[in-house]
């Protein structure tokens, strides 16, 4: 056991086989002193009488152990998995660590030069230190109110906490509920076991409530309940959870005005609207343009390897010229659809197809096309020119998934 101490000490392992007998001591006493986040993954040797010895030796961290006697192929297929584990996660950790850097960074990626976005980065840090202040942020469909989220969140000191996020639009009311809170046992049929809720799940992290709006009237009630006392109730439950949760919503839409129609409720409007963070549309702020377009242009083309693309001042002009209903969302699904169909080289005012409002036109005796064709036609121009990529589509057009699939299966194309 002192020469395996020895040699730990002195060099760099990528694994460790180790019999629970030694000599000079026990090899459950040299595991235990293994267990540091960069020690190699052990294998412990151990005779039939000592599985018992072995499962504790699991329990402190070995990854895996063989019996007395045993032969060279069954040796090496568990030194083989259990190698292939380590590389495995390996990889995930760098995986992860790469996204943690590349979302610590986020604040980054909201990319200009407008004044109205140098205010709203500082109101991000300014969030972002308290780590309980609940966030509103408002604005316009495509502005990019997940990516303020994301850089609250990963600016906080609930960074290596979970953010959770939900489209309170995209779920159903009876469904919505069973996602925020989670459920009992039996709560209702085919509840067959208990499930946690995304509250439950982003303790000690954030929730991104999406479409804050669109929430039925009676989950408001128990959302303000959640942020008064901080416990959620799982549906068909009656036991109290406490819950650890930085609250951030969105809308893009005018809530004093829904407030007043009786569409949403007065005092969870007060009790979200701690810190409101306003994200001005893409045409009040024409000087974010130029920059937006050039990240998203090298954006893409690193996923095109070998293009090379550039904007000439005649595209950059007519890219300032247009009004941007679909704000910053708009404009990344321009710049992707250009370099996909640009051969490469100078990308040229004539190479941008934005879109323009309809002009009158006298109708006579032409024949109309329904507004039902020219989405399919479009919808299926796009579809053909990505090779049926469903994602890639979906992007381009601004719409989801889900939404397309629908869609294609309309139009008889699964």
């Amino acid at each position: 056991m002192a020469d395996a101490r020895r040699e730990l000490s002195r060099s760099s392992f990528d694994l460790v086989l180790l019999d629970l007998r030694l000599p000079d001591g026990s090899g459950i006493d040299l595991l235990a002193e293994l267990g540091i986040p960069d020690a190699p993954p052990v294998i412990v040797i151990t005779a039939f009488p000592e599985v018992q010895t072995a499962v504790r030796a699991l329990k402190l961290g070995a990854q895996d152990y063989i019996n007395k006697p045993f032969d060279l192929d069954e040796l090496l297929l568990v030194v083989n998995r259990t190698l292939e584990t380590r590389e495995l996660r390996q990889e995930v950790a760098s995986f992860r660590e790469g996204q943690k850097e590349h979302l610590r960074r986020s604040l980054d990626r909201i990319t200009g030069n407008s004044p109205p976005l140098a205010r709203l980065k500082r109101e991000i840090d300014l969030v972002a230190a308290s780590d309980a202040t609940t966030a509103l942020i408002l604005g316009e469909s495509g502005v990019g109110k997940e990516l303020v989220a994301e850089a609250i969140h990963y600016r906080s000191g609930r960074c290596e906490g979970p953010l959770v996020k939900v489209n309170c639009a995209a779920i159903p009311a009876t469904l919505l509920e069973s996602e925020l809170f989670g459920h009992e046992k039996g709560a209702f049929t085919n509840a067959r076991a208990a499930r946690k809720g995304v509250f439950e799940l982003a303790h000690r992290g954030t929730l991104f409530l999406d479409e804050i709006a669109e929430m039925d009237e009676r989950l408001q009630t128990r959302l303000l309940r959640v942020l008064e006392d901080r416990t959620i109730t799982r549906v068909g439950g009656n036991r109290a959870i406490a819950v650890d949760v930085r609250i951030i919503a969105a809308t893009n839409r005018d809530l004093p005005a829904r407030i007043g129609v009786g569409q949403f409720r007065e005092d969870l409007y007060y009790r979200l609207n701690v810190f409101p963070l306003v994200i001005p549309p893409l045409r009040e702020r024409p000087e974010d343009i130029p920059p937006l377009a050039e990240l998203f242009l090298r954006e893409f083309m690193a996923r095109a390897p070998g293009k090379s693309c550039r904007l000439t001042d005649g595209a950059r002009r007519k890219l300032l010229s247009y009004h941007w209903p679909g704000n910053v969302r708009e404009l990344r699904n321009v710049m992707e659809r250009t370099v996909l169909l640009h051969p490469g080289g100078d990308i040229t005012a004539a190479d941008l197809s934005l879109g323009s409002r309809p002009t009158a036109m006298p109708l006579g005796d032409m024949q109309v096309t329904t507004l039902a064709e020219v989405e399919r036609e479009h919808i299926l121009l796009i579809y053909r020119q990505t090779g049926g990529n469903k994602t890639q589509t979906a992007d381009l057009l601004g719409i989801n998934r889900l939404t397309l699939r629908r869609k294609l299966k309309e139009f008889g194309i699964e």
